[in-house]
């Protein structure tokens, strides 16, 4: 999807009522999943080496797209049980499967611990690492008996500096499903072959 569609739509689901952004997020997210998915899957061992735009290799890229995704994961289940700021939001909370918490000083820093653990990772565990969050992650947001719009909308109003100075207020556990999208759809799109049709 090209990024200026993708913000722009964005922009329009943010001014809508909370059942009608709802509706449209979950119809944006299927469309942005299968894509997703798409790339994620056809993706070889060997392309998984090559270089990205951004100097890790491709595998790496995509368990930082999917380390993102765990990490939001454990958010929507803060914000299930009513949290109004989960703790993604200061960069703490982070749960390994061994049960180790970390917390982070930065995005940079979360990024560059994701890159130096996946870099030892083969591609076949980074790939269904990548495909098992992301279906997780579409189910719990698209799921209303799981995260009803309501949890999303109760949670404090984040600041999200789109491209091109626009700022969106809006409340937190909205602009986590936002942002999990724009990763998706358009952040690494180059790097995962995505096509740029609307």
């Amino acid at each position: 999807m090209k990024a200026e569609i993708f913000y722009q739509r964005i922009v329009e689901i943010a001014g809508q009522s909370q059942e009608k952004r709802y509706v449209l997020l979950a119809d944006l997210h299927a469309n942005i999943l299968a894509r997703y998915l798409n790339a994620v899957q056809t993706i070889t061992s060997k392309d998984a080496t090559r270089v990205s735009t951004d100097s890790r290799i491709l595998g790496q890229v995509v368990g930082h797209i999917a380390e993102w995704e765990r990490f939001t994961i454990l958010a929507v289940g803060e914000m299930m049980v009513g949290a109004k700021w989960p703790r993604i939001l200061s960069l703490s909370g982070y749960i390994e499967p061994d049960g180790q918490v970390l917390n982070f000083t930065s995005v940079d820093g979360f990024n560059a611990y994701q890159a130096n653990k996946h870099a030892t990772w083969p591609w076949e565990r980074i790939q269904e690492l990548a495909i098992h969050t992301a279906t997780i992650l579409h189910v719990l947001f698209t799921q209303p008996a799981l995260l009803p719009a309501e949890c999303l909308e109760l949670t404090r109003v984040y600041e999200w500096h789109l491209p091109g100075g626009v700022k969106l207020a809006v409340p937190a556990g909205w602009y986590l499903w936002m942002v999990t999208l724009e990763h998706e759809a358009v952040e690494h799109a180059d790097d995962l072959g995505l096509d740029n049709g609307g």
